[in-house]
């Protein structure tokens, strides 16, 4: 399909463009001087004529926020069983596996639903996959604040998953028609690190009403909360700009939509990205949302409020940091650089971690919040994945990539469960127990660089320039 351009201005020569200065306020300069160009693939939206008006700065405002609004659901689901895990494992008796295995199922139906997510957004659109979705994570949370066993609470997470599986990618697709593609890694950067105030949530408020009301009438909140955000996409978003003709529906039958995922697999650079996508985000998430919580209180000894505050403290260390990192491709002029430099730094930590022998709780802290800080790279994946991808098939292609992202994080939480639970029951004490946790996200974090390290370098200048 055609592809949003940024027309530029006198002041904005291509040179300046080129040595990464843009426009401050890119999301309004990109409607009010958009024109487009056919790929050779892709002819099937027209050009919009100048007469035409370009949407209002209010909406691109109110559709980029709500955007980033419904995600902020996925970030808190995700994290949620993170500072409650004590909690949930006093109230059901459950062990380590089954902590490990109640937070991967979020993640494991999430993965799953990816590849049918794909076939739905070049079929469909990201509004109406979207809506069809969040209903269910609206059904997850009242089934999880209902559910009175660990079989009902994973079946809960399950729903969750598979509701917010396209409230990421969905977004992304509007992106990619909305805006130019020397935007797509800010924007990404931009809807995860707004999207991540959800997972913030998820640390020291979640804690407090807790505390305040019990977990069960929280997610019940939750659930209201999401039907109300449900109900504003709705209204506002829309897949395509004003005066262009809406995307074509692919009318592939299913055998030919699986034989475009196909066509993607059979790309070399995918397996090195999905490689290291799958490792990247996985061993943040497993320490964020899974074992950051009880290596503090059995560790440290810390509380449910203590140890939300120093959640809190990595979930806004990610925030900052997704904000600062959808910068470094324009930094570093390729998309591989900084994932390289990022991935490198959040090995050293995880090894630091795994090392360091009884460390202070301030440094366990401050390790915390750089490792969240430095989180803000793994958004770039998914951006060196947008470029390599035809617009046809770009759907299938960013999601089978998420696919990854998601099935990592629930084998890296089970793997790293089942690690804990048998080192505790062969005597070993706690501490030894998270440290070889955290030295194993090392290993696998480092093993998945080198192999990501052969993939060839890109950048979004070129993809434009190369059209």
């Amino acid at each position: 399909m055609g592809v949003l351009r940024y027309k530029l201005g006198p002041a904005e020569d291509r040179g300046s463009c080129a040595r990464g200065k843009f426009p401050s306020r890119f999301v309004w300069k990109a409607l009010q001087n958009w024109h487009w160009r056919k790929r050779p693939d892709s002819p099937l939206i027209p050009a919009m004529s100048d007469a035409r008006k370009p949407a209002s700065r209010l909406y691109v405002v109110s559709l980029v926020g709500i955007l980033c609004l419904v995600y902020t659901v996925s970030q808190f689901l995700r994290s949620s069983t993170g500072v409650i895990a004590p909690n949930l494992a006093a109230d059901l008796g459950l062990q380590p596996e089954g902590l490990g295995i109640l937070s991967g199922a979020f993640f494991l139906s999430f993965a799953v639903a990816q590849i049918p997510v794909g076939i739905l957004l070049d079929r469909y659109g990201a509004r109406i996959t979207m809506i069809g979705s969040v209903g269910v994570a609206i059904l997850g949370c009242f089934v999880f604040a209902a559910a009175r066993s660990e079989a009902g609470l994973t079946f809960a997470r399950v729903l969750m998953g598979l509701g917010c599986s396209a409230m990421l990618m969905g977004p992304l697709m509007i992106y990619r028609r909305w805006f130019p593609a020397d935007r797509f890694a800010m924007l990404s950067g931009l809807q995860i690190s707004i999207g991540t105030v959800g997972a913030l949530m998820a640390t020291a408020p979640l804690a407090f009403a807790t505390e305040l009301a019990g977990w069960r009438a929280s997610f019940v909140g939750a659930g209201l909360v999401t039907l109300v955000l449900a109900i504003a996409m709705g209204l506002i978003a829309r897949d395509v700009p004003p005066g262009h003709a809406r995307p074509h529906r692919s009318t592939e039958t299913l055998a030919q939509s699986l034989g475009g995922i196909a066509e993607v697999m059979r790309k070399r650079s995918v397996w090195p990205l999905f490689v290291m996508i799958s490792c990247g985000y996985a061993s943040f998430a497993a320490v964020q949302t899974l074992w950051a919580s009880p290596y503090l209180a059995d560790v440290h000894g810390l509380d449910l409020t203590a140890r939300g505050n120093v959640l809190l403290g990595i979930t806004g260390g990610q925030i900052v940091g997704l904000l600062v990192w959808g910068y470094g491709e324009r930094v570093f002029g390729s998309v591989k650089k900084p994932i390289v430099a990022g991935a490198a730094l959040s090995a050293s930590i995880l090894a630091l971690l795994g090392i360091l022998d009884a460390p202070p709780l301030w440094l366990v802290t401050l390790l915390f919040v750089i490792f969240g800080l430095n989180a803000g790279y793994t958004p770039l994946l998914l951006a060196h994945g947008r470029l390599i991808f035809p617009d046809r098939l770009a759907g299938r292609g960013i999601t089978l990539l998420n696919f990854g992202n998601m099935a990592g994080v629930f084998v890296l939480q089970g793997l790293t469960g089942a690690l804990i639970g048998q080192l505790s029951r062969a005597g070993i004490a706690p501490e030894l127990g998270y440290r070889a946790t955290f030295g194993a996200l090392a290993l696998v974090l480092v093993t998945a660089l080198a192999y990501y390290s052969t993939i060839p370098d890109t950048n979004s200048r070129a993809l434009v320039e190369g059209d």
